[in-house]
């Protein structure tokens, strides 16, 4: 199992993803492995190769839900990190990535976690203050995930 916090950690509310991961990451979940990803697209099949199952945290631009709202969804809640603008989205990549015969977990087993955003364009490392309160909400629902899969498999290598 994987978790990706996904997003950059310079550009105020787009660093949520990144900064739930160091969170959890302190807590021991045996079997999992947390990483901090910049970019979206293809680059995700890196880390996502050889994982039964991941959790992609990241910014959500939506103008109807307000800012600091969590929403767990399947990949078809992709936001707009997980699609680079230079790259193709997160669906196109996993199937790309299939058909090059890389071992990707299904897309059933990959859940996202989606902060809502209310600035992902300002160059700073702090988050606005309606995000910064959704962070234990998205490490919560990051924690319930993990327990609803049983995350910490010894079968599964970090």
């Amino acid at each position: 199992m994987v978790v990706i916090g996904l997003g950059s950690p310079f550009l105020t509310d787009d660093s949520v993803g990144p900064r739930v991961v160091r969170e959890l990451a302190r807590e021991e979940y045996p079997g999992v492995r947390f990483v901090e990803a910049h970019a979206g697209g293809l680059l995700l099949l890196e880390e996502l190769s050889g994982t039964r199952g991941a959790i992609i945290i990241d910014a959500l631009l939506d103008e109807g839900l307000s800012p600091g709202e969590v929403v767990v969804s399947g990949i078809e809640g992709a936001s707009h990190n997980a699609a680079c603008s230079h790259d193709c989205g997160l669906t196109e990549a996993l199937d790309i990535g299939r058909t090059m015969g890389m071992p990707l977990p299904d897309d059933t087993d990959i859940s996202l976690v989606a902060v809502v955003a209310k600035d992902v364009t300002t160059f700073s490392e702090a988050l606005t203050p309606e995000v910064e309160t959704a962070v234990q909400r998205a490490c919560t629902a990051v924690r319930s995930i993990l327990a609803r899969r049983h995350a910490g498999s010894p079968a599964e290598a970090p």
